[in-house]
């Protein structure tokens, strides 16, 4: 394989033919399931830079295979790994299930040759590439590109690239990541070279470099080279090329967009952006020549009168002139009239090529037919060009000239046709280090998704996440999996004393919460709430301060069914304060107070009798209260404080409580509540509000407070406070809240407390709803369109579908809709933890078996199949 690059330096490329090419990285941005608004956006950032570009351009899209072990290594980044014993193993779990998948990810690049800036610097630019080609002959050494052009022409491709609109991020491109295209190209599905990463270190020695070491490759056109008979073969069968190299064979398969519609709609004629969405890895670069609009408006009138020339031929036709040159001829004064009503048009000469790959000609034959059938279907025609794999294969390398074959398929599109093509659209989604939680939905191949929930204070953001689903969607083993995450990566590297907790309030029936931290790393402490406690809530003596006051209110203000401002209300947060600074704060001697309140007068205050009345019946009621089953918990003095203990898993189980309906909690049914029910109703916002206290207690412990089915908090005004503070506070603290529900009005109901809760949220996951309305709030809670019908039939058909094989069902459990830390939306299938113990702790499903979960720990291994 013979190369036209000479020299590399920094992001330029010195090339043969007497040109310099600048390389830049582009940061992509994720499309597929972004908002309306974000799509425009997005539009209209690529067509200004479209509009700002001049002559050659090559926009380049590739998927690097991404090793396993790096992947572990971002997994392990940061954890203290001596302290995590549990984690090391499953780490190392991980990397050999991860070693049998193909793990890809998504470049983007832009290269444009940098313009000779007078004759002079073009002759000079002619006489030395035409030097270093006859010395190469020869056998001699070759000059180096001097020190001062390439100082000059570093400050050319500034200058160029700081002419460019900022809403496209990019970066120059390092040496190392020019070389790795090149090795890439070569080497794809092979042990190719691994992509630098950010930030990496340089690891390059020496100014300037070129790529011989990536010249030894022989480009054999059709496997031609591995042909037992040399006789005449049909070309239409071996339309791919044979890259052979001390690494082996690699199969590639190179496609050109011959054909487009006729006209583009924006949303849906993605089709750059859609080729991120097969469940294979696909290359792509295109071929630009960009000129000004005044330029290119000659031409277009050289091609009117063409047609009117062809028009007069029809003279005299009875069958009068067809209908495709009439509408060749609208079409035509249509781009005239868009080419020449700005300034700033131009007109872009696009080629899109694209590129497949496999171990066989058979497979990389199978992939090529695949997309060419897809995009069929929409108007757009790929061909594989018989006999041209080879120019193909050069001309989606920089610093290589436009092949002809290219040239023959170019299509003349204006700035904003091209840009809803939606290019450098990839689909990055989880944090960049933590623990495996999923994988992602689109994408070629298989990308993992990392999510590190403590991330979020660490940059002075929320840790708080919420999970939203139907019933068996996976909501539930999603916040389990974050659990699990946080456990087992709470011990951070250098900082003493961190470590992960986890404050669950467990109101199922199975106290399945109990049981799966109990399969958690960790110790655990159980906490059973019923009648028969040995242990105390009462809030007065539980907490301490101002906040003791203040829960005690908060509880027993529903309780008791009063107004906060009600002549009883005052009255009772007038004797809780007063009890509060006694000598033994409690309930018992809030009844005390209340009791000598009432057969007090107070000459001072002008309503006393009201207010002795109101005393008198709140005594009344708590009495009547603590009689109750109950009420011990609450009104026994006898009875120890609850301890906490320093437990990594502290679990409230509450599974014998008699809880209200989300119904019954509505504001019509709950002054006729049951008194049982209110009381535990009640008694689960206590308990919140200690792990409040328990989560904020010590900053170098990143706490997790988890709240499944939380509509039992938020149904009323103070637990949706209490769980604004939880959110808007846990930054602060090092912990977050991690609430779940199957309506996201449950989570932030629709209010001004609602709308602050979903907006201080840093993660969301949205999983299947098969009700229309629902999901629609769901698409809501996301910041999506609601009346999107796309976006509501992926989340009530397309997401874990129940009408599929159990197979297919087994495999596709767990897919959602991920909102990241930097609000990146995409489709993720969250992955259970590859530890025996807590996967077969964390399912809720009836009837399973011991065989079926540790199917499921076997369907990671799998996972390349879901994605099909």
């Amino acid at each position: 394989m013979r190369l036209p690059v000479r020299h590399i330096s920094g992001h330029l490329i010195w090339t043969t033919a007497a040109t310099v090419w600048a390389v830049w990285r582009v940061d992509t941005e994720n499309y597929t399931h972004a908002s309306k608004s974000t799509k425009r956006e997005r539009l209209d950032a690529l067509e200004s830079l479209f509009k700002s570009l001049r002559g050659e351009a090559l926009l380049l899209s590739l998927c690097p295979s991404v090793d396993a072990a790096s992947v572990v290594t971002r997994m392990t980044a940061g954890v203290d790994l001596d302290a995590s014993p549990e984690y090391v193993d499953l780490a190392l779990k991980v990397l050999d299930q991860l070693q049998d998948l193909e793990l890809t990810g998504r470049v983007d690049f832009l290269a444009v040759p940098l313009p000779h800036l007078d004759f002079k610097q073009s002759a000079r630019a002619v006489l030395s590439s035409l030097q270093a080609e006859v010395m190469g002959t020869l056998g001699l050494p070759v000059a180096p590109i001097s020190l001062s052009e390439e100082r000059q022409r570093l400050e050319q491709a500034t200058r160029l690239a700081a002419g460019w609109p900022s809403g496209i991020k990019m970066r120059p491109a390092t040496e190392a990541e020019i070389l790795w295209i090149y090795g890439h190209s070569a080497r794809r599905g092979l042990s190719e070279p691994l992509l630098p990463e950010d930030g990496a270190p340089r690891g390059l020695r020496g100014r300037g470099h070129t790529v011989t070491a990536h010249t030894q490759v022989i480009l054999d056109e059709g496997g031609r080279g591995t042909r037992a008979s040399k006789g005449p073969t049909n070309p239409f069968k071996r339309r791919y090329l044979r890259a052979t190299s001390e690494h082996g064979d690699s199969y590639q398969a190179f496609c050109v967009l011959s054909e487009m519609p006729e006209a583009f709609r924006f949303p849906g004629s993605e089709y750059l952006a859609a080729l991120d969405e097969f469940n294979f890895p696909v290359d792509w670069a295109v071929r630009l020549h960009v000129e000004s609009g005044s330029k290119a408006e000659p031409k277009s009138r050289r091609q009117q009168r063409e047609l009117a020339h062809q028009r007069g031929e029809y003279d005299g036709e009875t069958s009068g002139v067809p209908a495709s040159l009439d509408k060749a001829s609208l079409a035509l004064d249509e781009y005239r009239d868009r080419l020449t009503a700005s300034s700033t048009e131009v007109e872009i000469r696009a080629t899109v090529a694209t590129c497949v790959w496999g171990t066989t000609p058979e497979e990389a034959d199978e992939k090529a037919t695949s997309l060419a059938n897809h995009f069929g279907g929409n108007d757009y025609t790929l061909v594989r060009p018989t006999g041209d794999q080879v120019a193909l294969f050069h001309g989606m390398l920089p610093g290589t000239k436009t092949p002809g074959p290219m040239l023959d398929y170019t299509q003349y599109l204006l700035a904003r046709d091209f840009a809803m093509s939606m290019p450098f659209c990839g689909a990055g989604l989880g944090d960049d280090s933590g623990s495996l939680f999923g994988l992602q939905l689109n994408g070629g191949g298989v990308r993992p998704v990392l999510v590190d929930f403590s991330h979020g204070p660490r940059v002075n953001a929320s840790a708080s996440a919420a999970f939203v689903g139907e019933l068996g969607s996976g909501k539930s083993v999603a916040m389990k999996c974050a659990m699990y995450s946080i456990l087992t990566t709470g011990h951070r590297a250098g900082q003493r004393n961190s470590r992960g907790r986890a404050l669950v309030i467990d109101r199922t029936p199975q106290q399945e919460w109990s049981r799966f931290a109990n399969a958690c790393p960790g110790t655990t402490q159980i906490i059973n709430v019923d009648e028969n406690a040995g242990v105390s809530l009462d809030p007065l003596r539980v907490f301490r301060g101002p906040r003791a006051a203040r829960y005690t209110e908060s509880f027993l203000t529903p309780l008791l069914d009063i107004g906060s401002m009600s002549i009883e209300g005052i009255t009772l947060a007038e004797a809780i304060e007063a009890t509060r600074l006694g000598p033994k704060p409690s309930m018992t001697a809030l009844m005390d107070t209340l009791a000598n309140r009432a057969r007090t007068p107070d000459p001072e205050e002008p309503n006393d009798a009201a207010v002795r009345a109101a005393a008198s019946e709140l005594v009344r009621k708590l009495r009547s209260l603590a009689k109750k089953d109950l009420g011990r918990v609450i009104f026994d003095p006898t009875l120890p404080v609850v301890r906490i203990t320093d437990a990594d898993s502290i679990v409230f189980a509450v599974d014998r409580l008699g809880l209200p309906t989300k119904e019954e909690l509505s504001e019509h049914r709950l002054p006729s509540l049951e008194v049982e029910k209110r009381f535990g109703w009640r008694l689960m916002y206590l308990m919140t509000a200690l792990c409040r206290e328990i989560a904020f207690a010590d900053p170098n412990e990143f706490a997790g407070v988890f709240l499944d089915e939380c509509w039992w908090l938020t149904s009323s005004a103070e637990g949706s406070n209490l769980l604004l503070e939880l959110i808007a506070d846990g930054r602060k603290h090092n912990a977050g809240a991690f609430a779940g529900s199957h309506d996201p009005y449950d989570i932030g109901p629709k209010s001004e407390i609602g709308d602050k809760i979903r907006a201080l949220l840093s993660h969301i996951f949205v999983f299947r709803h098969r009700g229309k309305a629902l999901a629609a709030r769901c698409l809501e809670f996301l910041d999506l369109d609601p009346t999107d019908d796309e976006m509501l039939k992926v989340i009530t058909e397309n997401l874990s579908p129940l009408n599929v094989s159990e197979t297919e069902r087994a495999l596709r459990a767990g897919e959602g809709l991920y909102r990241d830390l930097r609000k990146r939306i995409g489709g993720i299938k969250v992955l259970i933890p590859a530890d025996e113990n807590a996967a077969a702790a964390i399912t809720t499903t009836p009837g399973q078996s011991d065989e079926e979960d540790d199917e499921a720990v076997e369907l990671f291994a799998e996972a390349d199949g879901a994605l099909a």
